[in-house]
């Protein structure tokens, strides 16, 4: 045992030393990444595509830009098998360079010069294992034990300048190490992502999808987190689906006139009207309207319509049909549970937060409303038009024609005009039988021997969701621990990314990949 201690220490200290040039490396980068505002719109790419094509020459991997628009440069690096043939077909570690506009007004700091604050976990994962690599059996105490964290603040930090920062030293730790590969790895940074990824993911589908025709995709979705998925549980979410997204515009026309004289004919009066009736009712029966669910009925509660009226439902209440109508949300019989149903078995009572409700459930939120005649609006002028956004997610199984259908019915005003602004592709469920996925958990767990690791469905969009549909096996995962809290930043006015968890996450994603590339 004497014998042994001096080993344990120098594997450590090793380890320590290793770990501490990473964590070095990954703030250098995020720094000089996030300082590069990349906000969409415009969405220019071509100084962050300038950054990262000379981190890639520097190490002497071949790097390829693509130009999809003006301003919209897209990075594609690439190390090749070194055996033939390959075992299979490559592997796309995929990240977006754009961000969402930051308000500088309601920063503390300004979002686009990287600032590194000392932040209270707030949470920590007690009895949970942190194994150093390489120390098979050493436990030792570290990452996200309770306490402080230096932390990068900046907009992009964490969605999703940190996370590519990962992938590109997963990426080079692969050719630094000279590590065999069984098939092609490819990095792809591209731009659009945060309005749909038209000029992105999806051009590079459309128009140099032979350039990648993976098998697996790695991307943004899930994370690990004490927190934000079960309540005193260190659980790692690697996502597997997402939520339909519906966008929709709904539009009130009445008569203007002045407001010193209402009329009947407001549009904001009835467009208001109908938003409450959209959104009062917030009970889990009429929100969730899961695929294979329609609301309750009790014995004789049909109440009748009168013409062209469809009034909101209360509780436990359907409309009687009229001929050849059918219900907006007809019943989906799924072929086996429902990835949410999966989470519940692996993980037990869900924490209570946002992220777990959204995912729980068909949602609505209100995002914009638009009124008024000039520019202010006058006062005392009813205008003619009244217009409001919807964001929509949808649950796997329900089409975007049912969904609409379901919408209208809820708004209980058919004089109104409902427009679709924008949809995302149907989801599809990637299988979590594969030897990636089976990786990337054996590689958080030599870590957190505790964690437990699901496959689970995102309530947001991702890149992931253009791949799928081409039969791609797409996993959303940011393999370190974080709280509920910085997940939540994103897109505030307050982003932010651990340091030590970027420095983690490279670290898993390459002994998952080295895993992975074993012939």
């Amino acid at each position: 045992m004497k014998r042994m201690i001096p080993f344990v220490l120098s594997v450590l200290s090793s380890v320590s030393f290793a770990s501490a040039q990473k964590s070095n490396e990954a703030t250098t980068l995020l720094q000089q990444y996030v300082a590069i505002d990349t906000s969409n719109p415009p969405g220019d790419t071509r100084k962050t595509a300038d950054f990262l094509t000379a981190i890639f020459r520097r190490e002497g991997i071949p790097v390829t830009r693509y130009e999809s628009a003006a301003g919209k440069s897209i990075v594609y690096a690439r190390l090749k098998a070194t055996v033939s043939p390959p075992a299979g077909k490559a592997i796309v570690l995929l990240h977006h360079m754009d961000v969402v506009p930051a308000d500088r007004g309601r920063w503390r700091t300004d979002p686009f010069t990287p600032t590194i604050k000392k932040t209270d976990r707030g949470v920590g994962t007690p009895g949970v294992s942190v194994r150093g690599a390489g120390a098979p059996g050493v436990s030792v105490r570290g990452v996200g034990a309770p306490g402080m964290s230096d932390d990068l603040w900046a907009r992009g930090a964490f969605d999703m300048k940190g996370q590519g920062v990962a992938h590109i030293l997963a990426f080079l730790e692969l050719k630094r190490q000279g590590v065999p590969l069984a098939r092609d790895v490819i990095l792809l940074a591209e731009p659009d992502e945060e309005v749909g990824g038209a000029m992105g993911a999806r051009w590079m589908i459309a128009n140099h999808y032979a350039e990648l025709d993976p098998e697996y995709v790695i991307d943004e979705g899930g994370v690990g987190s004490p927190d934000l998925f079960a309540p005193g549980k260190l659980v790692y979410g690697i996502s597997v689906a997402e939520k339909k997204i519906v966008w929709l515009k709904v539009r009130a026309e009445g008569i203007a006139g002045h407001g010193s004289q209402p009329n009947d004919q407001n549009p904001n009066d009835r467009l208001v009207k109908a938003l409450a009736r959209l959104l009062e009712d917030r009970s889990p029966e009429r929100l969730a309207l899961r695929p294979n669910q329609t609301p309750a009925l009790r014995p004789n509660q049909t109440p009748a319509l009168q013409p062209n009226q469809t009034p909101a439902l209360q509780p436990n209440q359907t409309p009687a049909l009229r001929p050849n109508q059918i219900p907006a949300l007809r019943p989906f019989q799924p072929s086996g549970p429902s990835i949410v149903d999966v989470m519940r078995a692996n993980i037990g009572t869900f924490a209570q937060n946002k992220f777990t409700n959204a995912i729980q459930r068909s949602t609505i939120a209100l995002t914009w409303f638009r009124s008024g005649v000039g520019e202010p609006p006058k006062i005392n002028v009813i205008p003619s038009v009244a217009e409001a956004g919807l964001d929509c997610r949808v649950l796997p199984g329900t089409t975007k024609d049912q969904w609409m259908e379901e919408v209208r019915r809820r708004l209980g005003d058919p004089s109104l005009k409902l427009e679709l602004i924008n949809e995302s592709d149907d989801p599809i469920v990637t299988p979590h039988d594969t030897p990636l996925y089976r990786n990337l958990e054996a590689a958080i767990k030599s870590r957190h021997r505790d964690a437990l690791v699901s496959p689970i469905l995102i309530p947001y969009g991702t890149d992931s969701n253009a791949f799928r549909p081409k039969g791609v096996k797409s996993y959303g995962i940011f393999p370190a621990i974080v709280s509920a809290e910085a997940v939540a930043s994103m897109h505030g006015d307050a982003e932010r990314v651990p340091l030590d968890a970027v420095t983690e996450a490279a670290q898993v994603l390459f002994e998952a990949l080295r895993e992975t590339l074993k012939k």
